[in-house]
């Protein structure tokens, strides 16, 4: 089925200048030809023609003389010699007059059904060419600039150890044009859309003045064509249509265009011809996905863009929207949202420096309640390695750099002013040079572990790997111990791991770690086990995930009986416990059932894997740990790109032994609706961070619900 609503059309075929005269006809006089007028010309014999063949071709001369008149109207963008010679000005140029001939009523649709039909009859595929459309061409004109610029983004990604970049994904960009407008083909439907088959909506010379708001519920969309109407505005509710990759509104009354528009990062060809604009919004530099924006006939157009544009191309008009973009005021700071005993909302009240909030809070907690409490932060930071320009090209480079996103979070992180700062992707030689130094200064002290394939590189590429790093104030703990988990090499080293084709082919060049310190709370005496981890990334990898969880969780347990020099479970479950980090799952994930039920087993994360007991008998544990901000409802996102936004970092504590006192909120939903995703100024990684402030249960409490939770039966064997 085309992509493009339009109606099939029986008869014989036609060659592309009859298709084209046809169309014109239809769009003078808002009739088609019936079957046995198409029939009839081809049959007709040179000579005095009929008199109904010499009223349509006097119609037909009537209206190209129209057409003609009209494209005459159209006045050009004024450019000196020198930019009107350069490729991409003709570009511009030559595309214009073909995006003309393209403004009568529903001519993309038949351009389809046309095609559509030579595609079922294979001797026209042999005979003449196929007609191409205004994005067959414009894909054609510029494949040797995206040939030229894939070449320097391979030469980008390649100045970088590859190894540095093992496990982690590079690009947002996961398209082709190749179905764009090729109707020869079904329509592949997307994930999201499952049923819909058709993507294309022509809407083409139809003298639209206004869009209906019904239009915007087509979320579907991947093609609209109104061009060739009388549209003045463009209603900001476009930005629904999200899934668009083609957008053609030229041939209109534009004098300018909704910021909105920026928040298409599918969009592929913009065509914006023979309008009245004079600029474009800045929000375009979130367009990195554009291949062309069609900007000839607008006459009063900024200079200074006209010339990028001839000079560079659409790819270097969109970075210099993106990178001059104006810094725009901060978002309103997130809530800080306090809870009482039994986790009802208390208050809801401005993030503030928490060394303000800890006198205020004071007299809210029972007598010596304030002193049982400590606030934790965990947070993603990005590696510098991993935020290019390619993964990230909606950030501004200078937003990007690592000059001044170490300087957003180091700002971030002093005035949270939390007792534990848990940390990813934080570089080896960064750790040493410069996040030890600023913590050390604002009185804390760090533990850092690298992921293990730092072991297999020499010293200088090694400091440039990335782990986990733990800051913990001196004044509030002290260290009791620290282990560092490779899981993967507990996985081949352990004998009581089963090792399956599974654990070869899917889990052991992946090198995640964690890192586990017990801490001492100075003010209570009360020992606290805190993990911090980094999952793998891939989405088609959940099963490896799960098993990682499922190694943490097992070590957990055995270093947490030998520290208390305990074989019981109901001891070990009175050592308050905390496991944070980028678990890269969701809610509703394998990892996250098993974090917070102590089981998983048929989870379609892991059905058809064989890692032996995990996944015989199922993932157990005999701990109970609660997401910390379960307790008001999961955040709506902590991960926030064009390509993905939800929750995958987590917060997780033994509540049989901690309460939650106090969680920081959402960001401001009216300042993420200017942003296509993160980084940007203000935000200086793809992650938020997320904090909790803890207290501390008195011994007799954690004894009383320990027994209260004990249930002997989910004891299991840890052999598998």
């Amino acid at each position: 089925m085309n992509n493009s609503i339009g109606g099939q059309h029986s008869g014989n075929d036609l060659s592309h200048t009859q298709m084209l005269q046809q169309t014109l006809y239809q769009g003078q006089y808002n009739r088609a030809q019936t079957p046995q007028q198409r029939n009839i010309q081809p049959q007709l014999q040179p000579g005095m023609p009929p008199p109904q063949q010499q009223q349509q071709q006097s119609q037909q001369q009537q209206l190209q003389q129209q057409q003609q008149q009209h494209q005459q109207l159209h006045r050009a963008i004024l450019v000196d010699q020198a930019t009107a010679s350069l490729e991409h000005w003709q570009d511009q140029m030559q595309l214009a007059e073909v995006s003309r001939k393209c403004n009568v009523p529903h001519f993309y649709a038949r351009h389809a059904a046309s095609v559509s039909r030579r595609a079922k009859q294979p001797q026209f595929g042999e005979q003449q060419q196929k007609p191409m459309s205004l994005v067959d061409m414009t894909v054609q004109m510029l494949d040797s600039e995206h040939n030229q610029e894939s070449l320097q983004q391979q030469q980008q990604t390649n100045s970088t150890n590859p190894s540095l970049l093992h496990n982690k994904k590079l690009s947002h960009d996961n398209e082709n044009d190749e179905d764009i407008d090729d109707f020869t083909i079904p329509r592949i439907t997307s994930k999201e859309y499952p049923d819909q088959l058709w993507g294309g909506l022509d809407l083409s010379g139809q003298s639209i003045a206004n869009i209906s708001p019904k239009l915007f519920h087509y979320e579907f969309l991947t093609k609209l064509y109104l061009n060739g109407n009388h549209l003045v505005q463009v209603p900001k509710q476009i930005k629904q249509l999200k899934f668009l990759k083609v957008l053609d509104l030229s041939n209109n009354r534009l004098t300018s265009l909704p910021l909105e528009l920026g928040s298409l990062t599918m969009l592929k060809y913009l065509y914006l011809f023979d309008n009245h604009l004079t600029t474009l919004p800045f929000e375009f530099g979130n367009l990195f996905s554009l291949h062309f924006i069609g900007l000839e006939g607008n006459p009063d157009f900024k200079m200074e863009y006209i010339k990028i544009l001839a000079k560079k191309g659409t790819r270097s008009l969109i970075i210099h929207l993106r990178d001059n973009v104006p810094k725009d005021l901060p978002p309103p700071k997130r809530q800080w949202i306090e809870l009482s005993e039994d986790g009802e909302i208390e208050q809801l009240e401005e993030d503030v420096n928490h060394e303000e909030e800890g006198d205020k809070d004071s007299g809210k907690l029972s007598k010596g309640g304030e002193e049982a409490c400590f606030t934790l932060l965990d947070y993603n930071v990005l590696c510098q390695h991993y935020a290019s320009a390619r993964m990230y090209s909606y950030t501004p480079s200078w937003a990007l750099s690592w000059d001044y996103r170490k300087d957003v979070l180091k700002e971030q992180l002093l005035q949270s002013d939390a007792d534990i700062i848990c940390l990813q992707e934080v570089e080896t030689q960064l750790f040493e040079d410069y996040w030890l130094g600023v913590m050390t200064e604002r009185g804390y002290r760090g533990i850092f572990h690298a992921k293990h394939r730092a072991k297999r590189m020499n010293e200088k590429e090694a400091k440039k790997v990335d782990g986990c790093a733990t800051f913990y104030k001196q004044s509030k703990f002290t260290l009791c111990g620290k282990k560092a988990l490779e899981y993967t090499q507990i996985v081949l080293n352990a004998s009581r791991y089963k090792k399956t084709d599974d654990v070869f082919n899917r889990l052991q060049s992946r090198d995640n770690i964690g890192l586990i310190t017990i801490l001492k709370h100075i003010e209570t005496g009360q020992d606290v086990l805190v993990a911090n981890t980094h999952l793998h990334w891939d989405p088609a990898y959940n099963d490896v995930k799960t098993v990682q969880v499922g190694v943490l969780l097992e070590e957990i347990e055995i270093i947490a009986k030998n520290h208390l020099n305990t074989t019981e479970d109901s001891t070990m479950k009175q050592l308050p416990m905390l496991v944070c980090g980028d678990f890269n799952s969701q809610p509703h994930s394998a990892v996250y059932q098993l974090l917070s039920t102590g089981f998983v087993k048929d989870h379609e994360d892991i059905k058809g894997r064989d890692y032996g007991k995990f996944t015989e008998k199922g993932f157990t544990h005999g701990l109970h740990f609660k997401s910390a901000y379960s307790n008001i409802g999961e955040m709506s996102f902590t991960n926030f790109t064009p390509s993905f936004t939800d929750v995958l970092d987590y917060i997780w504590y033994t509540p049989s032994s901690l309460n939650v006192r106090g969680l920081l909120g959402e960001m401001d939903k009216e300042y993420l609706n200017h942003y296509v995703g993160f980084p940007n100024a203000h935000a200086p990684s793809d992650h938020i961070p997320l904090m909790t402030k803890f207290q501390l249960k008195q011994k007799k409490d954690i004894n009383n619900a320990v027994r209260r939770e004990f249930k002997p039966e989910f004891r299991s064997s840890r052999k598998t």
